[in-house]
């Protein structure tokens, strides 16, 4: 993954969020804002921790690539 230049604000981040689906953004905003760990996540939204971990892992990169998109001109997106 390309290294991003500029600095990674809250604001970047809501913006790139919003690219994720409704529980990928749910259980990235359980980790990351409310510190819960993956069987707590996992109990909450009724789901298995693998479950967890994969769609965590699937947020993440998601949301590094639409960081990286606002980084690039539009045309240089292909």
């Amino acid at each position: 993954m390309a290294r991003l230049s500029q600095p990674i604000t809250p604001a970047r981040i809501e913006r790139a969020a919003r690219k994720l689906g409704p529980l990928e953004r749910d259980i990235l905003m359980l980790s990351a804002r409310e510190k819960l760990g993956r069987d707590e996540i996992a109990a909450r939204l009724d789901l298995t921790p693998e479950q967890v971990d994969r769609l965590l892992a699937e947020a993440l990169v998601k949301l590094h690539r639409a960081l990286e998109r606002q980084e690039r001109p539009w045309w240089k997106l292909w």
